[in-house]
């Protein structure tokens, strides 16, 4: 291989952590696995839309244990326009009807192996993204 020129020039180190706030996002996937425990969850990844953090991906887990599916409800409810009606007994979830779908994630941070980093802490309803009260 010949030898290659590159510029590093205001390259960073890697990520710099998204700021506490509400950002306008993008589902881009969601895919079911397992925790190291052998516990089932779902794992979202979105895209942030516009702004300092436009196209940054942030992520967000929902646990599908019996005792925690009250989350999965609360943000298929918040965010996706789900009928609670609907979310009663059985309930079939087709997760890729959703991706593409806009939403707001509430972000915040948390430590981490002694550095602070960000965390999705919510998703809610896209139309709310100015208006929804930040939780941090």
């Amino acid at each position: 291989m010949p030898n290659l020129s590159v510029d590093f020039t205001n390259v960073t180190s890697g990520f710099e952590k998204i700021e506490p706030g509400n950002y306008l996002a993008r589902v881009e996937k969601i895919e079911s696995k397992m925790s190291q425990a052998g516990k089932p969850y779902l794992n979202w990844m979105f895209k942030i839309q516009g702004g300092d953090y436009d196209g940054r991906t942030a992520f967000f887990m929902t646990s599908l244990a019996p005792n925690a599916l009250w989350k999965l409800k609360q943000v298929l409810i918040a965010a996706f326009d789900k009928d609670e009606e609907d979310l009663k007994g059985q309930f079939e979830l087709d997760t890729d009807e959703l991706i593409g779908e806009e939403c707001t994630l509430i972000i915040g941070e948390e430590e981490y192996n002694g550095e602070m980093r960000d965390r999705v802490l919510d998703v809610k309803d896209a139309a709310l993204s100015d208006e929804v009260p930040s939780l941090v």
